[in-house]
Order: C-alpha cells, then structure tokens, then sequence
C-alpha cells in the first residue's frame, strides 16, 4: 500500500467514481426544441435556464476534481436551494448521492490500504507513521472536515467510524429527497396547497412538529 493521494489526487478518483455515469448520459438529455422566432436575449435565458442542472453539478465536479470536497457539498447544497425545475433537481440530486457514494467507496479502499500496511508492518515488526499521516489526512479530505485524529490509538477503529460516517451522510441525503422536490415545486407555484399539505406531513414523518405547523 502507498502514502497519502493528496486533495487532487483523491479528487480525480471520487471524480471518476461519481462521473462515470453522467457524461453520455447528459449529451443524449441536451433539449432538441427549437427557439423558435425567439428575440437572442430570450433565447440566451431558454438555453441557460435549460442548462442549469449542468451547470451546477459541473461546478461542483470541478470542486471534486480539485479535492475541495466540502466545496463541492456546499455547490450541492446551493443548486438544491436555487433550481426551480424538476429535471434540474433530479440531475443535480443523482449527482450529489454519486458524489457521497464515491467518498465511502474512497474511504473504504483507504482502509482496506491501511489493514493490508499494517499486516505488512506486523509481519516485519515496523510501522510507519508518515504513512499513517498520510492517509488519516485523505480521510480528513474525505469527510470535509479536521476532526480525525491523525495518530489515533486504533485506526482501524478510527476508519470504520470515518466510514459509517460518510455512509450515514449518504444516507441522509438519500432520506431528505422528498422535502427536497417538495421545496422545488413550491418555488415553481408557491401557491400549490397540495404541496403545502405534503410539506407539513413531510415534516410530521420526520417528527419535526414545529416545522409543520
């Protein structure tokens, strides 16, 4: 097993697992309509509004690609709150649940790294803490944050938290999908009363009863 990747070279590998799916997939989704008699201005707002989805979820990508993953989240979070079209919600909603399954796919290969060194170190009967630096500094890039302790006691321990962490991250996401669209169709006509009505049980399901008043 090797040191640490670094932000960059981290950020291509959660890039490749996140991406893979998306590039094909949006040339064929690029609107076929025509612009009709529309004046340049007024097509420039079609295209780019069109395009929104995309833009956002590149924006974020190139986040990822740089290793500022937090960044990325953050990218994720605003096109959540800003899209205003259901198309544009599921493309940047699919991106951001690929980006944190790329993250646990990433810390799970740094572990799996880790337990094969330290049987390596065992079977010589040495360690190597830059080694173990290294990659508890992956980790911290992973997770979007400094909380990992770098020479922890266990690290394996240390690992499998990191990892039921980011699962539990992906999950959360994952269950926040339907206030998610329910918010986006409110922006579309914010006077849907059925949407309103789903918004409060949403609420109730969580048990946040204020928030369903």
């Amino acid at each position: 097993a090797g040191g640490g990747k670094g932000g960059d070279g981290l950020g291509f590998e959660v890039f490749d697992n996140t991406s893979a799916a998306f590039g094909a997939e949006e040339e064929g989704q690029q609107s076929k309509k025509s612009l009709g008699e529309k004046s340049a201005p007024a097509a420039l707002n079609h295209r780019l509004g069109e395009m929104e989805g995309t833009l956002w979820t590149r924006l974020a990508e190139y986040h990822v690609r740089a290793g500022d993953f937090e960044l990325a989240r953050s990218v994720y979070e605003e096109a959540l709150d800003a899209i205003t079209r259901v198309r544009d919600f599921s493309l940047v909603f699919d991106a951001y649940v690929k980006f944190e399954e790329g993250v646990i796919e990433a810390l799970m290969e740094l572990m799996e790294d880790d337990e094969e060194e330290e049987e390596e170190n065992d079977a010589g009967g040495t360690t190597n803490e830059a080694t173990a630096a290294a990659d508890n500094e992956d980790m911290d890039i992973l997770l979007g944050d400094n909380s990992h302790n770098t020479l922890a006691d266990d690290d394996n321990a240390g690992s499998s938290a990191d990892v039921e962490l980011a699962i539990s991250r992906a999950e959360h996401l994952t269950s926040r999908r339907p206030l998610l669209l329910n918010r986006v169709l409110l922006r579309q006509n914010p006077h849907n009363v059925g949407e309103w009505i789903k918004r409060s049980q949403l609420y109730l399901d969580l048990g946040e009863v204020d928030m369903a008043a």
